[in-house]
C-alpha cells in the first residue's frame, strides 16, 4: 500500500530528475552555442568571457577571489589570467594592503570586449526567443535567477550533517 507522501516523494523526485536533465542540456546547449555569438568577440573562449564577468562584478581582486567565485580551482584561474593578461584585457597591480599579493582588475579594452559579448550573446537568445512575450521572458529570467542562487554555494551530504550532529550530542 502506497502513502499519499509516498507518492509526492515519488512525483517530486521524478520532477527534480527531470529538472535536472534539462539544466545538463540547458547548459550544454549554451556552451554550444558559442558560434552564435563568437564572431563578436574572436580572441575569446567563453571561459574568457566567465571570468572577465566575474572580474567586472567583483571589481579589483585577488585571483584566490575570482577562483572561488568561479568555483575553480586556483590553477584553472591562474591560467586564464595569463591569457587575459596576454590580451591586454586586465589589469595587474599590487594589493595595497598586503604588497605580496595582486589584485586583478578588468582593463577598458577588456570591459569592451565583454559588453561586445554581452550584447552578441544577448541579440543571438533575442533571436531564439521571438515567441515569447516579455512575461515569459521575465518568468524563465526569474527562475533561472533563483536556481542559480540556491545553487550558488554547496550543501553538506547528509551524512556529514548527521555526523555533526551525533558529535555535538556527545560534547
Amino acid at each position: 500500500m502506497t502513502t499519499r507522501s509516498n507518492e509526492l516523494t515519488s512525483t517530486r523526485d521524478e520532477v527534480v530528475e527531470r529538472l535536472i536533465v534539462g539544466m545538463v542540456r540547458f547548459g550544454r546547449a549554451v556552451r554550444s552555442r558559442s558560434g552564435d555569438w563568437g564572431h563578436a568577440v574572436p580572441d575569446l573562449t567563453r571561459a574568457d568571457i566567465v571570468t572577465l564577468g566575474a572580474i567586472e562584478r567583483g571589481g579589483s581582486t585577488r585571483p584566490g577571489q575570482i577562483a572561488a567565485t568561479l568555483g575553480v580551482d586556483p590553477s584553472v584561474v591562474s591560467r586564464q589570467l595569463a591569457t587575459l593578461h596576454r590580451l591586454d584585457l586586465i589589469e595587474r597591480t599590487v594589493d595595497p594592503l598586503d604588497g605580496r599579493a595582486e589584485l586583478i582588475g578588468i582593463s577598458t579594452q577588456g570591459r569592451e570586449q565583454l559588453h561586445r559579448a554581452r550584447a552578441a550573446m544577448c541579440e543571438a537568445l533575442a533571436a531564439r526567443l521571438t515567441e515569447w512575450d516579455l512575461a515569459a521572458i521575465s518568468r524563465a529570467t526569474a527562475v533561472v535567477e533563483d536556481l542559480s542562487n540556491l545553487l550558488d554555494h554547496p550543501i553538506e551530504p547528509a551524512d556529514s550533517r548527521f555526523r555533526a550532529e551525533t558529535k555535538e550530542a556527545h560534547v
